[in-house]
């Protein structure tokens, strides 16, 4: 109980410091603009294309629009967000403003998740603060309540997104359904913030391999580039032939490998998914802290 009592006050601490930092509020409204204008141009296009469906087929208002949920071009549209035109027709009931916001959260979340987390630690390091704080707590307690801390500031903005993406669609979308919407904007949110967990492993093992912010922050970005790159060179056609179940077995390990389960109908794909992610981001984070329990503070 009193490790459990530790983690929980540096959390919160680490939660207000960061809330503090201008560094993170500007990261946060970047993420929240970006939600806002990523949403505006959605609208826009899911109007042209129902105008454009409406014309054709001689509809107007809501029959237009029911019409738009029931064409191909949406489904292509869906589709592309989440990466298997298949699954999209499976998705067609999900209101479209909530898919359009699980695509971008699980898009962009991974690099606001590196740039305002990878130097929660090595900012303490390189100021040399984390040796008092270390006098009165176990290094364990102490990255485990920054991991925690950092947790709460990445579902903040999950839901700061979340926010206005939905804001958004109930001024400007027709035959926007708002309780519906929101159901599975937070559903898909909540997704996401799985997915954002990978990430958010990887940022605190870069901050706990260096002892500077800059440095951490520049290999939170490589550890960032190298998922990406070895999880989609993984799925490759080519090194699957060579080496079917080594190759999918390695692609495992990597968070964008599990992208399109979190999207599936079935709650055990989208359970085993989330399960493997939050592996991921703790397996990340202990390889990290083996180096940080290891060093001079």
């Amino acid at each position: 109980m009193e490790r459990l009592r530790n983690i929980w006050l540096v959390a919160a601490f680490d939660l207000l410091e960061s809330l503090r930092s201008r560094k993170a509020i500007a990261l946060l409204l970047l993420y929240l603009v970006a939600s806002l204008g990523g949403s505006a141009i959605f609208i826009h296009v899911l109007g042209e294309l129902r105008d454009s469906i409406g014309q054709e087929l001689g509809l107007m208002g809501r029959m237009a629009t029911a019409a738009l949920l029931q064409s191909e071009e949406l489904v292509q549209m869906i589709g592309k967000l989440v990466g298997d035109e298949p699954l999209a027709r499976s998705l067609l009931s999900i209101p479209v403003l909530a898919l359009f916001y699980g695509w971008f959260s699980m898009t962009f979340i991974p690099l606001l998740v590196v740039l305002t987390s990878a130097d929660a630690i090595a900012g303490e390091l390189a100021s040399g603060s984390v040796r008092y704080t270390l006098f009165r707590i176990d290094r364990l307690s102490w990255a485990l309540g920054k991991l925690l801390g950092q947790l709460c500031l990445m579902v903040l903005g999950v839901a700061l997104g979340a926010a206005g993406c939905y804001l958004l669609g109930l001024i400007l979308l027709d035959g926007f359904e708002p309780l519906e919407s929101a159901w599975w904007i937070a559903r898909l949110a909540g997704r996401s913030a799985f997915y954002g967990f990978a990430y958010l492993g990887v940022a605190l093992c870069a901050s706990q391999l260096v002892r500077t912010p800059a440095m951490a922050r520049g290999l939170g970005l490589l550890l960032l580039f190298f998922c990406w790159l070895s999880g989609n060179l993984l799925q490759s056609r080519t090194l699957t032939d060579l080496a079917p179940a080594v190759v999918s077995g390695a692609r495992k390990l990597f968070p964008n490998a599990h992208t399109l389960d979190l999207w599936r109908p079935e709650v055990l794909d989208r359970s085993v998914a989330m399960l493997a992610l939050v592996l991921i981001g703790l397996g990340f984070f202990a390889l990290g802290f083996w180096r940080l329990a290891r060093r001079d503070a």
